[in-house]
């Protein structure tokens, strides 16, 4: 158990370094390849994930005070883990920014290490909720936003 919780504790050090390195190598290459289209879509992205974020944390916080313990209301009713998608947006943004090879190297690694803390987060609510976890997960996409929106949309069309 102890193992455990000193490998993600280094985990979340590698993680928290690397993506101040995105964010200095965004500064520092800036619009790197001098391309408008890409340096534009970032800035939406990077507007959108920041949204994404500031929701889910909102989301948290009114279900915590209401005792929800496994929140499947406001953005969590259409992607499972809003917080990992938010940074996900992000990180893709500020590659997009700098448009540089080392900050997509830095990028890329980032993605993966979400990945895998995603599938980690999965098995941990599982144990942590059980059956109703597994129902949720039939439910709600992991981080398919626009999935999670359509279908509860023709959800709520069928009834």
């Amino acid at each position: 158990m102890k193992d455990e919780k000193n490998l993600h504790l280094i985990g979340h050090i590698i993680y928290i370094t690397l993506y101040i390195s995105l964010i200095a190598s965004s500064i520092i290459f800036y619009n790197s390849a001098n391309l408008a289209t890409l340096l534009y879509a970032g800035w939406i992205i990077l507007a959108c994930g920041l949204a994404i974020l500031i929701i889910s944390s909102q989301t948290r916080r009114r279900a915590h005070r209401v005792s929800e313990t496994l929140i499947q209301s406001g953005i969590y009713a259409y992607v499972r883990h809003p917080e990992f998608l938010g940074h996900m947006l992000m990180i893709i943004s500020l590659t997009f920014m700098a448009q540089h090879p080392i900050s997509a190297a830095i990028g890329l690694v980032l993605l993966l290490l979400l990945c895998i803390e995603i599938v980690e987060e999965d098995k941990r609510n599982m144990e942590k909720f059980g059956d109703a976890y597994k129902d949720y997960m039939k439910k709600v996409p992991r981080i398919n936003l626009l999935a999670g929106i359509i279908k509860s949309i023709c959800e709520r069309r069928s009834e």
